[in-house]
């Protein structure tokens, strides 16, 4: 089902940001209350929309009803466009967690009662069960690395917090549960102690935990943290007896606030986004379920709180340098997954070469820092919020975006990996646009390379219908793959990068004698060569007349490319008998047990 969103202006909080708390938190009797800017997020004829995520570029999932109303569904509201997924055969589908490139996970309950792990990628849904656990329920997904995280439910019955591969439980509690884990490592989720009390709790990358309490709130049915930024504001929920659902924002310095959207039966916050945003859903008295954004109303920036800086990139490629020092390391994934972006590319100065990452690399590429200049391409133009703090020891100044030229293509990237059971590391790449002459070269690391090209004129450096041709050389610079070739189309342009796999390195597809280098020559020269099967190989030389001048009996060789001066045959120049021969036309023979090739050649005295 697709539907187009409609956002309609209503209400307003103040929040700040800040760095991480590590005390437990008491609360005063009377909690003031947060001051935003709330939008409603709408849906023609949808009443119960229950927004649960949010990404960078304002996409969310959540949950809705089924078109008969007989069941919970997941959804997602993605550049626009309303869709509904109900896994087969499940009660509810439920989904609680979306990431920049629009994956999104959840869990669903079965005929059984039973709850499976659910994930939404390129449109489909799989089923995810943490290994060994009974019941798996996602709650949240990391942008930088990945990992889910949420609860498991062991064979026993009791309940575990999860992130990644990673289990988490509280010291001493009965049921510990999981919800979502920021870039820095931090999980924060919630435990029942032995007393049968709820709790919240933060656990740190180092494995120590922080709780937090709300004990001026008695008779506590249940606290339940959903969310941590990178620079550590918490947002959670809990209920008293006798008592609504109240939500609450908490600072690294230990300021409470509560949210409550004015009007309101419920408010529920369940993400804080990098820039303080909240998102959550919240019930009208008419029962109705609706979906919000809340804006801060005044932002504060200091030493003691997270920087924030806005800058808007457009459609293609951009020139810029990261504004703020984020909390955690940066590397090329994480301002990728940050842009949206489908390369990005920064220059090597020691080497004066390009280097290029891209989403399919094994790694996370090289690291972000605040006085270097980065090349981002994106699919469309946003808005990218950036928080952090001030750089030191910066060699420039961090600079707003440089955009692209329309219709120039002025830096791209050919990628891909090379495939088959040996590893290529340290394999080497060369990249020649045959139109223009240019060339580049990456490494070869874990079978994934990248080779980039820019021009900072901003002039044009490849075009639609260029052909593009590879080869491979191993560690000694020897060639190790046929001469592959691909021809650039608008969608590469559009995105800036080549993708290509490359097969078959170090078997030729064919047996091959090539030409011979120098020629003309005098006195040596080095004679290349493929072979497609191991075999005995020798090399005849004979005069313009046909008489048998030489033979160089190579042995047996096995399948591979000898055409670097190490591995191509080598003839001096001379006869048998180990005198120079004369000026002229000869012509050289490479025979094996299954092939024949004569070629000519010319030695000049």
């Amino acid at each position: 089902m697709h539907h187009y969103i409609k956002v309609a202006l209503i209400l307003s909080i103040f929040l700040t940001t800040c760095f991480m708390i590590d005390t437990v938190t008491q609360v005063e009797a009377e909690t003031p209350t947060a001051d935003y800017i709330f939008e409603t997020i709408e849906v023609p004829g949808v009443d119960f929309l229950e927004v649960a995520a949010s990404n960078d570029f304002g996409d969310y999932a959540g949950n809705t009803r089924s078109a008969d109303g007989e069941k919970t569904v997941g959804f997602t509201l993605i550049d626009g466009v309303f869709t509904t997924y109900d896994f087969p055969g499940s009660q509810n589908t439920y989904f609680y967690a979306l990431d920049n490139v629009g994956k999104a996970a959840g869990h669903y309950k079965d005929i059984d009662g039973l709850y499976h792990g659910v994930i939404l990628e390129n449109g489909e849904l799989r089923q995810y069960d943490f290994p060994g656990a009974a019941e798996t329920h996602i709650y949240g997904l990391s942008d930088e690395t990945g990992a889910l995280s949420g609860n498991i439910v062991d064979a026993a019955g009791t309940t575990h917090a999860f992130s990644g591969e990673l289990i988490i439980t509280f010291p001493g509690a009965v049921n510990t549960y999981g919800d979502f884990v920021n870039a820095a490592g931090a999980v924060v989720g919630s435990y029942v102690d032995a007393d049968g009390m709820p709790h919240g709790f933060i656990r740190h990358p180092d494995g120590s935990f922080t709780t937090i309490d709300l004990p001026t709130m008695p008779n506590l049915q249940f606290l339940f943290v959903n969310t941590i930024t990178d620079v550590g504001v918490i947002g959670f929920r809990a209920k008293a007896v006798d008592d609504i659902l109240r939500s609450y924002i908490l600072l690294p310095d230990g300021s409470l606030y509560e949210v409550r959207l004015p009007g309101s039966v419920i408010t529920v916050v369940r993400n804080v986004n990098q820039d303080g945003s909240i998102i959550g859903f919240y019930d009208l008295p008419d029962g109705s379920r609706h979906g919000f954004v809340g804006r801060p109303k005044t932002q504060r920036n200091g030493e003691d709180f997270g920087n924030i800086f806005s800058m808007h990139l457009s459609q293609g490629l951009n020139m810029l340098s990261v504004p703020l020092k984020p909390t955690v390391h940066m590397a090329a994934r994480s301002l990728a997954v940050k842009t949206g972006a489908t390369t990005v590319i920064t220059l090597d100065a020691d080497n004066q070469s390009f280097i290029a990452w891209t989403p399919n690399a094994p790694d996370d590429g090289f690291p972000i820092d605040g006085a270097k200049g980065y090349i981002v391409n994106l699919p469309k133009g946003r808005d990218v919020v950036f928080t952090g703090t001030g750089w030191t020891h910066q060699r420039q100044a961090a600079a707003a975006p440089n955009t692209t030229t329309p219709d120039q293509t002025w830096a791209f990237v050919v990628s891909g990996r090379l495939e088959g059971l040996q590893h290529f590391n340290g394999y080497s790449v060369r990249v020649r646009n045959r139109r223009t002459n240019t060339v580049m070269t990456s490494q070869v690391r874990e079978n994934y390379f990248a080779a980039a090209t820019a021009d900072f004129n901003r002039r044009s450096v490849v075009a639609i219908g260029d052909t593009i041709e590879l080869i491979v050389t191993d560690t000694n610079g020897n060639i190790v793959s046929e001469k592959f070739n691909f021809t650039v189309n608008a969608a590469n342009l559009e995105k800036a990068v080549l993708s290509v796999t490359l097969n078959g390195i170090g078997t030729p597809q064919q047996s091959r004698l090539l030409q011979n280098y120098p020629n003309p020559f005098n006195p040596e020269t080095w004679i290349p060569y493929h072979l497609a099967e191991a075999g005995t190989v020798s090399l005849a030389i004979y005069d313009a007349t046909g008489n048998l001048i030489r033979t160089l009996r190579l042995g047996y060789q096995p399948a591979g490319f000898y055409q670097s001066r190490g591995h191509a045959a080598y003839w001096d120049g001379r006869n048998a008998l180990g005198e120079p021969v004369a000026s002229g036309v000869y012509f050289y023979q490479l025979t094996t047990p299954s092939f024949q090739q004569t070629r000519r050649m010319l030695i000049l005295k």
